[in-house]
């Protein structure tokens, strides 16, 4: 984790060293230093974009961009009106070239899965290709919240966004810092059934991040397939689990999920299920600068005695009205508390 914040932070001032600002009327192009370290040359701002990656896509929509991109990958569907856009592949790494350069694209935004020959392909038709991070790593979305905001010219707006962010995550590492390991919470971090995430995660890193203790932490591998009796032997005082992607935002999908979780054989006799203490999530909250209230739920579930004043559901919807301009309805946790 403090080689991901080294990394970002160096990408950070390299960014600032090499950009100049994005002043629409009076720049042409910009440098900047994307996520794989590389100097880009890009209009200032772009008058048509392809975003093969939905942690971009997001981004450019809230830097005023939803009309310059005219293609996107298929999980680009946030917010709504992206999926009105034509689709060039399913994300990155099957971006189909000849659609993406078919709609004449002055940028390709990418992220790391996109293959180094479809890079090549793509810049050897003088398109340039600008590769952002991960869009649940807190740091790689800082970091692309910022290659953003200046590649579309919009750095206030941009700094705004990131302070927004860093008042609750601030607020979460300072009222968890001095918790003593025996008042951390064992946590079981399902992202399939049966399925979880060791260290080396973003997921481990999220638990970790609210005040917890992940129970596959020191597991072989970065995501281990678990048996319900392992899980019973480390006795989780917290469950999370999650709904996929394609499920609808409502309550009634949350609560069928937690109710199929918590009538599992092997796990009825958890402390978290004993305790109520089961909760699941809709991945709606994990993506880009929404990362925010998805942490701000963990740190609540995992500490709702230091985190009572704090209404994670509140915070994400001012989010979504103040920086994308939307008021959506749906819920994406449940049991609240």
């Amino acid at each position: 984790m403090k080689m991901k914040i080294v990394r970002y932070i160096l990408l950070a001032l390299l960014l600032l060293f090499c950009m100049g600002a994005c002043d629409s009327a009076r720049a042409e192009t910009i440098t900047i230093i994307d996520g794989m370290n590389r100097s880009v040359e890009v209009p200032c701002p772009p008058e048509r974009i392809v975003s093969t990656t939905a942690s971009a896509s997001e981004l450019i929509c809230i830097f005023g961009g939803m009309d310059r991109i005219v293609g996107r990958d298929e999980y680009s569907t946030f917010p709504y009106d992206l999926a009105e856009k034509p689709v060039v592949g399913s994300y990155s790494k099957t971006t189909n070239v000849e659609l993406a350069l078919d709609l004449q694209p002055d940028v390709v935004i990418s992220d790391s899965s996109m293959l180094p020959e479809t890079i090549k392909q793509i810049e050897n038709a003088g398109v340039p290709v600008v590769v952002v991070g991960m869009n649940c790593e807190l740091d790689s979305i800082i970091y692309n919240i910022r290659v953003m905001g200046e590649m579309m010219g919009d750095q206030k707006k941009s700094e705004e966004l990131i302070g927004f962010m860093q008042k609750y995550t601030d607020l979460i590492q300072e009222r968890t810092k001095s918790l003593p390991e025996d008042e951390k919470p064992l946590v079981y971090h399902e992202c399939k059934e049966d399925k979880t995430n060791a260290a080396g995660t973003p997921k481990d890193d999220h638990v970790n991040f609210a005040g917890g203790i992940n129970i596959a932490h020191d597991e072989a591998v970065e995501r281990p397939v678990v048996s319900r009796e392992w899980v019973l032997e480390k006795n989780p005082d917290i469950i999370i689990a999650k709904l996929s992607s394609s499920d609808p935002d409502t309550e009634e999908a949350l609560k069928l999920k937690r109710d199929e979780v918590i009538s599992r054989p092997g796990l009825k006799d958890t402390n978290a299920v004993k305790n109520g203490t089961v909760y699941v999530y809709h991945p709606f909250l994990r993506r880009g600068p929404r990362l925010v209230g998805y942490l701000l739920y963990f740190a609540k579930w995992s500490h709702p005695e230091l985190f009572e004043d704090i209404d994670p559901t509140a915070v994400e919807r001012e989010m979504l009205q103040k920086f994308y301009g939307v008021n959506p309805k749906g819920t994406w946790a449940y049991p609240e508390i």
